[in-house]
Parts: structure tokens; C-alpha cells; sequence
């Protein structure tokens, strides 16, 4: 069974989150924690490969090979954010050639206008809903593995309201969507009303764990109590990361520059290694030694 028919299984036995993952290291971690999926965020994306927000800056080949990195060191299902297909029917085509091409078993497509902006910042434009069926489609008509998941989201909650995103991805949902994702709901009785209203068109429902301030703070037990099949936890091993290394960085320089400073927040060397599979490398290499 290949990683995309795996991630349908999951969603056979719900709920379930798909941890962030913006790089190797996270990614391997992510599965060494017991994610049953990994997620590559486009805004993560953005920050590691350009140091930049979320605003639309990479190119589809750099989102690409970002995603190739994390699918080469991990064997669990990877759900990768593919923004809002960059460009039109035939970019949209390509993309989905793309992250099937790096490994990836779900993509997200998004219906803002270009350049997008995350879904959780202010200013956001939306495409037409018939726009956004037109490039569902000619994804669907592009995939290659038939087990490819491909997620519709709507960004319209925050432009033109809920019940706008409600109707965008029900038609969303008419022309094949094998997933339904209505981005940064605002309280929870909207995302009752989103699942009362979407639930019963059979598509699992997608929810955004991220701690952005827009949508509630909810475990995954509390969203699959709302109707909810799995969850994204997007961008806090990210954040985590930055909170971490930015007090070491600043531990460091005010204490003299010494390492005796920050020994207690560094992983030892040894178990590093370990991590990164030293010992079956050098067992690998002494095989064409002998």
C-alpha cells in the first residue's frame, strides 16, 4: 500500500492530526513522536527557504523541492499545502504533477486571488467560485495515483462570510473535491454551522489547529465532537523552534559566548547522530569496505 492510499485509510478510522513538519529534521521527528501524517505549510515554507511571511513569495518549483526534502526522509503520508495552484488551469496541472512527483499523497488548493496571503492575515481577495471549479477539475483530471487526496479550501469566512464559504465548497464538492476545508472559522458555532451544512455531502472536513487567534483553540477530540474527520498542526513546531533557539542564541552571547551556558537546552552530539541514522550509515559504508 502506497502513502496516499494509507492517508485514505486514515480518514477511515478518524480522527487524526497531521503534524507540521518545515524541514528534514522536523519531518523525522514528527514521525519519531507517532504523527500518522506530516504537513508541509506554505508558510512555514516561507519563512525556513526565504525568510519572508506567507504572501505568496515562493515559486512553484522551490515549494517543490522543499516538499521533496521532507517526503525523502519520511515514509508516513505527507499532506502538502499547494497554495492557490500558481497560476491557472494548466499551473494548477502542473503542481499536481509536481507534488506527486516529490512524494506527497494530499494537497490543498485554495481559492484567494494571486499573490495569496496566509489564511490567517488580513487583506485576502478570493478568485471566482468558478474559477476555483476549473482548476479542480483540471487537477483531478491531471492526478496520476487515483489515491491522491485533493483538499478544496475556502478563504471566503474572512472576505464574503460563512455562508459564502459554505456554498463555495459545495460546489467545490460537486466537481470532485475529495475534501472540504473552510479556513480560519472565527468561533465555534461556526464551525457547528459548517458541519451541519457540509457533513452530510460524505467529504471529511478539515480543521486548522494553528494558534493564530482566528479560530478557536480546540484538541482533537473537541473538533471531532464537531463533526471534524482530522486536524493540521501547521506551523507550532515552527514556532517552537524559533522560541528555542532564539533563547539559546541570547543565553549565548550575554553569558560570554560560552557554550557551559546553554548545555542544558543543546541535545548531546551522540544522540544527534544517532537520530540522523550515523550508526546504519557507517554499517552501510563497511559493507562495500570489506
Amino acid at each position: 500500500m502506497n502513502r496516499s492510499a494509507r492517508f485514505r485509510e486514515l480518514l477511515k478510522k478518524p480522527p487524526f492530526v497531521c503534524m507540521g513538519a518545515h524541514d528534514a529534521v522536523t519531518a523525522k521527528l514528527a514521525e519519531q513522536a507517532g504523527a500518522p501524517a506530516i504537513y508541509v505549510s506554505g508558510f512555514a515554507a516561507s519563512a525556513i527557504v526565504a525568510g519572508e511571511p506567507d504572501f505568496g513569495v515562493l515559486t512553484q518549483t522551490e515549494m517543490f523541492e522543499h516538499i521533496r526534502r521532507i517526503c525523502r526522509v519520511t515514509s508516513v503520508p505527507v499532506f502538502a499545502d499547494a497554495d492557490t495552484g500558481y497560476g491557472g488551469v494548466l499551473e494548477a496541472q502542473r503542481t499536481i504533477a509536481l507534488w506527486e512527483e516529490a512524494g506527497a499523497s494530499v494537497l490543498h488548493l485554495e481559492d484567494q486571488a494571486m499573490p495569496k496571503k496566509c489564511g490567517h492575515f488580513a487583506g485576502k481577495e478570493l478568485v471566482s467560485p468558478e474559477e476555483m471549479r476549473q482548476k479542480l477539475r483540471a487537477m483531478l483530471a491531471a492526478r496520476r495515483d487515483p489515491d491522491f487526496f485533493i483538499v478544496a479550501r475556502t478563504d471566503a469566512v474572512a472576505v464574503t462570510g460563512l455562508d459564502d464559504a459554505i456554498k463555495r465548497l459545495q460546489s467545490y464538492a460537486e466537481v470532485g473535491a475529495d475534501g472540504l476545508y473552510v479556513d480560519a472559522p472565527e468561533s465555534i458555532d461556526q464551525l457547528r454551522e459548517i458541519s451541519r451544512r457540509l457533513k452530510p455531502l460524505g467529504k471529511p472536513l478539515l480543521f486548522n489547529m494553528a494558534r493564530s487567534g482566528k479560530s478557536p483553540y480546540l484538541s482533537l477530540k473537541e473538533v471531532h465532537e464537531l463533526g471534524f474527520d482530522y486536524a493540521l498542526c501547521p506551523i507550532e513546531p515552527l514556532l517552537a523552534m524559533h522560541k528555542a533557539v532564539k533563547e539559546m542564541m541570547e543565553i549565548f552571547m550575554r553569558e560570554g559566548c560560552s557554550t557551559n551556558a546553554i548545555a542544558d537546552r543543546l541535545t548531546p552530539f551522540d544522540e544527534f547522530n544517532r537520530f540522523v541514522g550515523l550508526p546504519e550509515v557507517v554499517a552501510r559504508q563497511k559493507r562495500f569496505e570489506s
